[in-house]
Parts: C-alpha cells; structure tokens; sequence
C-alpha cells in the first residue's frame, strides 16, 4: 500500500513546478523582449542610411508615439493581467474583447487629434534644417502608427494573460522589428530619405497589430471578443482599474522615453534631434539587459494575481525568490558584457555616437541595481492598492525630471543617464519596501548567496578585464565579452545554482549541472 505523501513533500513538488513555470514563461518571454537586440541591429543600419539626425528625429516621434500609448490603451495590457486569470472561462473573451476595443478607439481619436494638430506639434519638435520642411508631413504619417501599435500591445497582454507567454514572439521579432529593417533599406534606396524610416515603421506595425489579432482569435473564442460589451459590471470594474493605474504605466513610459524627449527640448535645432539619437542607442543597449528583469515581471503578473485568488502565499514567496534571484544571478554578467563591449558597439556608427558610451555604462548599472528589486513591481500592481504604483511612479519620475533639467543643460546624454538611473531605481525600491512590508514577501534568503557571489566575481573579472586589459581592435572587445558572458552563465549553472534551480531551466539546465532527475 503506497505511503501517504507527507505535506513537506507536497510543498516540495508544487515549489518545484512554480519556479519551473516561473523559468519556462520568463525564458519565453525573454526570447521575445531581445527583440531590443534586433533593433539594436538595426540602429546600425538606419543611422548610416538616414544620418544622425533624421534618426534621432525618428526616435524622438516614437517616444511621443510610446508615451501615448500609455494613455491610448488605458492600462488595459495591466487590466488583462489582473481579470483574465480571476474571471470565469465564458468571461475571459469578454475581458479581451472590451481591453482591445476601448483601447483602439481611444488611439484612434488620439491618431485624429495628432493630424489636425500637426502643425502646432512640429513647432516643439526640434529638428536639422533638411528635415524641418518635411516635419509637419512626417507627424500627419507617423501618428497612425498609434492606434496600430496599441492594438500590438494589447493583442500580446491578452495572449500573456492567459499564461501563453511564447507566441508573441514571431509577432514582435520576426515580424515587426525584421520588417521595419527591411522596408527602411527598400525606401532609402527608393530615394525616401526623411519619409522612408517613418513609412516602414507604419506597415510594419500594421502587419504585427494583424498578427496579434490572428494570436487573439487562435486563444480566445473571436466572435465573442467582438461582441464583448462596453458596458455592464465587468467592463465598469476594467474601466476603473485600468484609469487608475494607467498614470503608473504612462510614468514607466516616460523614465524609458522622456530622456529622449527632454533631450530634444532642451537642446537646440540639429544638435536637439542628434542627442535624442544618442540616448536612444544608449537606451537600446541598455534595454538588452532590462530584458531580464522584464522577463520575470511579465511572468509574475498573472501567475501572482492567480496565486493571491488562490490564497497561496507560500507558493508566491517561493516563485517572488526565485525570480529575483535569477535575475541578479543574470543581470551581473550581462550588464558587465555590455560594459566591456560597447564601445566595439559603438565603432560600427558614425564616430560622433561615441557620445553614448558614458550614457551606457550609467544605465547599465542602473538597470543592474534595479534587477536587484525583482519583480516586485508586478506584485504591488496585482496585489497592492491600484494608487501605489503611481504614487511610487511620480515620486520616481519628479526625481528624475528634477535632476534632468538640471543635469541636461551642461551634461547633455551623459546628465539623461544619470538622472533615469536615478528615478527608475527610486521607483523600484519603493515597490520593493512595501512588497515586503504590506505582504511580508521578502526574496533574499540564504539560497540567494551562493549564485549570486559567483556572478559577481564574474561580472567582476569582466569589467577588470575591461579598465586594465589591453586595448585590442574592434571586434575582439566584443567577441570576448560574449565569451565571457557564455563562461560567466556556465559558471552560474554548474556551481552556483542550487539542484531545483537548475532543474527548472531544463535540460540544459539539468545537463550543465548535473542534476539528476
């Protein structure tokens, strides 16, 4: 007769198939966010095809395009999180059909205002004289890249929320980053040389908002979701708790775009919409390492909305120290990789984007400390008052606005850096303090010791290897930086990650440290 299974022994199972969906859905959605790597690529390319300043002309009008996004959606990629995992099945398309229609509409009414006030917006918008006569045009094209991205953004939060956390990614890579690569070629060498950038980054979008719909239809019952109703008690209980946390998500938008904005405000004509581009390639750089704390956030959101309806701290503490740990673990060795290599990076643009190497180390710290807090952010969106994430947001931001206008002016990008660095961080040991204070969720434990002490030592090894090494022509920094990071993961796997840890990655996982099964 089979022994009755002891209720340590239960935990035991259940902890390890939590963090083993925590790795799953974050390794996946990983994939998906190094998307930031493939535009990284393609900063290369657009810059040497459209110069400095029409692409930092191009990447000030899509961080007014992203920010809007954050009002346009109304929170409904965040409401989706939080409802889709706690309503009924019969209800789950209703929740998706509302999220997506109420944000398309409010875009598009975004979109129209955006035409009709063109005018007036180019009069802010500083810019090089060979694009100055075009810029009116070029924001009448570009705003109806709004309501297309928004339906994006809020096709791929319906397919996260139901735990489906790969399929985005054709979607957001192979799609609409490869497309936008290829149409921006075809047009430059069609003669578009200010309206070619702009044109391939609208039929690329268009195409992904058709993608995340068809993904919508595959995962959700669509003649459903077209009906949904707009109005009713679960559409007025969306609506209220996507306007009061959409603030939070429009000041996330701002601490990545702002910088660019400011930039290009502060600083005068060409030399406004050239520094706009270096930040942006800053931030792309950077971005390649806020992939890994993203990962683990788009995960934790549905699965601690679902662990909290279910009542399982136990089980949320356990995934909550993982995450975290994983993603210290990570972010050490890539963060020291991207220091070490970006100026080989930084050698395939024009020289004058040596100006962002100083920008890159700063906020590649900064995102290294952040990783430091954890998911802990999606937790306080999921389970803390719906007034915390913006309260903690604002108090972030007014730090960073403060610091930028005063840093801005004589630091240029590097004093950008500085000041998002700064605010980003204060905004996500808020969430962390209060993580641990309202929900008794802390994530340092003594399992956290070991792994994180060997990726810092490698992390360490990098950047020592980087300030005292020998020069050597690019690309040899870069190419041992990748080894290096290839080594530092290794080192990780095999001796720092405990048995269930490593187990939870795989088989790879499993073959590097020789667990067993």
């Amino acid at each position: 007769m089979a022994t009755p299974q002891m209720p340590e022994d239960k935990f035991s199972q259940e902890a390890a198939g939590d963090i083993k969906q925590v790795a799953g859905g974050a390794g996946l959605a990983f994939i998906g966010r190094l998307g930031a790597l493939i535009e990284a690529v393609s900063v290369v390319v657009f810059t040497w095809a459209y110069g400095a300043e029409t692409f930092g002309l191009f990447a000030v009008l899509w961080s007014y395009v992203k920010v809007t996004t954050a009002l346009s959606d109304a929170a409904m990629t965040t409401s989706l999180q939080r409802f889709v995992p706690r309503v009924s099945k019969e209800q789950e398309a209703n929740v998706a059909g509302f999220a997506l229609k109420l944000s398309f509409i409010i875009a598009t009414l975004f979109a129209l205002a955006g035409t009709y006030f063109a005018p007036a917006l180019s009069s802010i918008i500083n810019v090089g004289d060979t694009d100055q006569k075009h810029l009116t045009d070029v924001i009448r094209l570009y705003v109806w890249v709004l309501p297309f991205w928004t339906a994006v953004e809020v096709g791929t939060a319906a397919i996260r929320a139901r735990r489906k956390f790969g399929p985005e990614i054709r979607v957001r890579i192979f799609y609409e980053q490869f497309l936008r690569l290829i149409a921006a070629v075809i047009f430059f060498y069609l003669g578009l040389n200010t309206y070619g950038l702009f044109l391939a980054h609208l039929l690329s979008v268009i195409l992904a908002a058709l993608l995340a719909l068809r993904l919508v239809a595959r995962h959700y019952d669509m003649r459903a979701v077209l009906a949904a109703p707009m109005t009713g008690p679960l559409a007025k209980e969306m609506r209220q708790y996507g306007f009061s946390v959409m603030p939070s998500n429009l000041i996330k938008k701002l601490f990545s775009e702002f910088p660019v904005m400011m930039l290009n405000f502060v600083l005068p004509g060409g030399a406004g919409a050239a520094a706009g581009g270096y930040y942006s390639v800053a931030r792309k750089l950077a971005s390649a390492l806020q992939v890994v704390r993203l990962a683990f956030e788009y995960v934790m959101a549905p699965l601690a909305a679902e662990k909290s309806g279910n009542h399982d701290k136990h089980r949320l503490q356990n995934m909550y120290a993982f995450a975290t740990r994983l993603s210290v673990c990570l972010a050490l060795p890539f963060g020291a990789a991207l220091y070490m290599a970006r100026g080989d990076i930084l050698s395939a643009l024009e020289p004058e984007f040596q100006a962002a190497a100083t920008a890159i180390a700063i906020l590649v710290a900064g995102r290294v400390l952040e990783a430091a807090s954890g998911p802990s952010q999606s937790i306080i969106e999921m389970l803390g008052h719906r007034f915390l994430p913006p309260i903690n947001g604002l108090i972030g931001l007014s730090i960073f606005v403060g610091l930028g206008w005063t840093l801005i002016p004589t630091q240029g990008v590097t004093g950008a850096a500085i000041a998002a660095a700064t605010g980003l961080n204060i905004t996500a040991y808020l969430a962390f303090i209060q993580s641990g204070v309202m929900f008794k969720l802390v994530p340092y434990n003594r399992d956290f010791l070991k792994p994180v002490a060997i990726s810092l030592m490698s992390a360490g090894a990098l950047v020592a290897f980087a300030e005292t090494g020998p020069k050597l022509p690019s690309p040899a920094g870069l190419i041992i930086a990748i080894l290096g990071l290839i080594v530092a993961l290794l080192l990780l796997v095999r001796y720092g990650l405990k048995r269930e840890d490593a187990m939870a990655l795989g088989k790879p996982g499993i073959w590097l440290s020789r667990a067993t099964t």
